[in-house]
């Protein structure tokens, strides 16, 4: 076992390190909310004609900084075969040429990042600039340019997983994996939040399963599962993990997972193949939840519970979901709000609805667990899973202040789950 205590001063050295690097420059037009500042924009190579075939390694992303175009931070990634970003050395196959731009390819970046339109004489002393890319998205605006041959670069890193420790190291957050067992999570720091202390007990991924009469469940501590790849750029991280789990005789998932974590974000897609065999189960569920540390008094609630259920009291009403509806947020008074997303392969049938345990409710301890009890446990239950299908599972967290208004993230929920796109003019 490693020791929690220790990571967790490792956790918060590493905010420090990550936020000090880079170039200040213009911001976009407009009032960037909370939501609009955790977003990473994310340009199709398909969008981006002048590039197309060309090497990721010729081109630089400017925007105005001052009196001229400077770098900001930005990579291009390749897909794999799922259709999720590539990593070198994984178990998932590439989607096209590595390190050359093709359509189902990625250009990433901050929305943050972006600054005003650049004058001609701006756009003429970068080099040669082939693409404009304009982001507007309610009231804000930004800039930003593609420019050919210029080896200029931010030397800005909003997120780094380090393989050998597991530490998972971003700008504002930090987050503590098991390094043998990727799927254990542990200490969670915040940049916002009032106290120096991990927010999280940890992760629960749950599989439970029926056969007969013969019941079955297994979390996430007993499945095998390792890290085989990872690919460290400038905004965001991937860590590509394998997984495989037996349940009852049947070797119910070949998975892979490819955590994502950016500044304010991680994502958790968890690439599932599930056998025909399996339909000999009259069961199948899958949890997947966070399991929160000392956040009594935190609000919680989803798309569809519009009073928030508060930690540490009696829920007046449970929580709901659907895979419609799949969003859930809490907000605490030290300086941490959550919003989250739970989606899966488009046309799969299943039912998804919420899932909340709390001491405060009555809830018993809910093993595993490092600290005993839920304050609060929240998440999802998928359940009439469909048999013989990929299966792509999707856990997008995003981390941070401000996202509710009023005591309601609706707003702030709606802008994450439709994030600005870019539009792209070559030039």
């Amino acid at each position: 076992m490693y020791k929690s205590k220790q990571f967790a001063r490792k956790a918060v050295a590493g905010l420090g390190v990550l936020a000090c690097a880079g170039l200040a420059h213009a911001a976009p037009e407009g009032n960037l909310s909370a939501a609009q500042a955790m977003e990473v924009v994310t340009v199709r190579g398909s969008d981006l004609a002048a590039l197309k075939g060309q090497s990721f390694s010729d081109y630089s992303v400017m925007v105005v900084s001052g009196d001229k175009l400077a770098a900001i931070p930005f990579q291009f990634d390749d897909m794999n075969e799922r259709g999720f970003p590539y990593v070198p050395g994984g178990k998932l196959k590439i989607d096209g040429t590595e390190g050359k731009l093709d359509d189902k390819d990625e250009l990433v970046f901050m929305l943050k990042d972006t600054g005003p339109k650049a004058s001609p004489e701006m756009l003429s002393a970068a080099g040669k600039v082939v693409s404009e890319l304009k982001l507007s998205d309610g009231g804000v605006t930004g800039y930003a340019y593609v420019v050919e041959g210029n080896a200029e670069r931010s030397d800005k890193v909003y997120a780094r997983y380090d393989q050998k420790t597991g530490l998972v190291k971003t700008e504002n957050w930090s987050l503590q994996l098991d390094p043998n067992k990727p799927l254990s999570w542990s200490d969670m720091k915040v940049k916002t939040f009032k106290e120096d202390r991990t927010i999280l007990d940890t992760m629960k991924l749950r599989v439970r399963a029926k056969l007969g009469f013969i019941r079955a469940t297994i979390n996430n501590n007993m499945v095998p599962n390792k890290v085989i790849a990872v690919k460290n750029g400038p905004v965001r991280s991937i860590v590509e993990a394998d997984a495989s789990i037996s349940i009852l005789g049947i070797q119910l998932l070949s998975a892979a997972a490819d955590f994502v974590a950016s500044a304010n974000s991680f994502e958790v897609p968890v690439l599932a193949t599930i056998p025909s065999a399996a339909s000999a189960l009259s069961d199948l569920a899958i949890e997947i939840s966070l399991d929160f540390h000392e956040l009594d008094g935190a609000m919680v609630r989803t798309a569809l519970t519009p009073q928030p259920v508060i930690s540490g009291k009696k829920a007046a009403q449970p929580l709901k979901a659907s895979l419609k509806d799949n969003w859930l947020s809490g907000s605490h008074p030290d300086g941490f709000d959550i919003g989250a997303f739970f989606s899966v392969t488009p046309g799969v049938k299943a039912n998804l609805d919420a899932l909340y345990k709390d001491a405060g409710n009555g809830d018993e301890p809910d093993e595993p667990e490092r600290f005993k009890g839920s304050h609060p446990q929240v998440g999802w239950a998928l359940t009439d899973i469909p048999t013989g299908v990929d299966l792509d599972l999707i856990v997008k967290l995003y981390f941070g202040d401000n996202l509710w208004k009023g005591n309601d993230p609706t707003a702030a929920m709606k802008e994450l789950s439709t994030p600005v796109k870019a539009q792209v003019t070559a030039l």
